[in-house]
């Protein structure tokens, strides 16, 4: 991550608010109007872009769209802020972007309370699997898996294996707790179906990390629909101003451009591919409500 390289590019007019105490994306919504709420990552959040995926859905359906995006969330994130959950839960739809397996606590090791990228501790089997490994020298869980990974992928197997189960049970239960239309959205540069596992040749696995169509296929029975956004339309994107880079890392580097983070015509993508199921849910709703029955979810 740079220091503050994002206020130099776009103001995200951010505002704290939850449980945890978390920066979500402004402007600050008003809770008391209907609403539909987007919970994820960055990706949701919309790093890097003006207009995110969220905000140009309530463009197409004219309604208030909540931004609940948060960096490096995980499922397990969302879990442990009720007050997320319960407006989540108030919305009139909920989606749910599919998010990485590596940020999030497991039997191997568990991440920070609200800093879901940083470890808090490692646990005496994984320093048992990879003894030669000096786990104090790191600080992410990225960097930590994709070391061991390269390391010894053999034994990198079983720590994969214990992200996606771990994986599975959160996002379950995270689906559960939301009590309201839930769709399910699955939005990277790579489809589901290709192979995310990782190799000493590429650590570096395109988001959703270490998630794949069979843990997919585990948790949509809970969802009320899943999208599917496949795309890498505008990446890299370019971060420059006027042709002259305005982003440095810390070290002083300039940052031309983002090779990670979806891109604006990305967002443009994700919003549209969610437009026709989501007013479907909605009118569906509606109908129902209309009619002066009791909608059970």
């Amino acid at each position: 991550m740079y220091q503050k390289p994002d206020q130099a590019f776009i103001d995200y007019d951010g505002y704290v608010w939850g449980r945890l105490s978390q920066v979500y994306r402004g402007p600050k919504p008003d809770l008391s109007q209907p609403y539909i709420a987007c919970i994820g990552g960055a990706q949701t959040f919309g790093r890097y872009v003006e207009r995110p995926f969220p905000a140009l859905l309530g463009d197409m359906l004219g309604r208030q769209v909540v931004n609940f995006g948060t960096a490096n969330a995980g499922p397990g994130f969302f879990l442990r802020d009720s007050e997320v959950l319960e407006a989540a839960s108030a919305a009139d739809l909920c989606v749910v972007q599919v998010m990485s397996a590596r940020s999030l606590s497991n039997r191997l090791f568990k991440v920070k309370l609200a800093r879901n990228a940083q470890i808090e501790a490692v646990s005496k089997a994984l320093e048992d699997l990879f003894p030669h490994v000096d786990f104090e020298t790191f600080t992410y869980a990225h960097n930590m898996l994709n070391q061991i990974a390269e390391d010894d992928p053999e034994k990198f197997l079983a720590v994969e294996t214990e992200l996606k189960t771990a994986w599975v049970a959160r996002t379950r239960v995270l689906l559960q707790s939301i009590q309201t239309k839930r769709v399910l959205l699955w939005f990277s540069e790579r489809s589901p179906n290709e192979g995310p596992k990782v190799t000493a040749e590429n650590p570096a696995l395109k988001y959703p990390q270490f998630v794949d169509q069979e843990m997919i296929d585990a948790v949509s029975p809970l969802a009320d629909e899943v999208v599917y956004c496949v795309t890498s339309k505008g990446m890299p994107q370019d971060l420059t101003r006027s042709g002259a880079p305005v982003l440095q890392t810390p070290f002083g580097m300039p940052v031309t451009e983002n090779r990670y983070y979806p891109s604006p015509e990305m967002h443009e993508a994700a919003a549209e591919a969610l437009r026709r199921p989501v007013a479907e849910l909605l009118a569906a709703s509606e109908r129902v409500a209309d009619r002066g029955e009791r909608i059970v979810i």
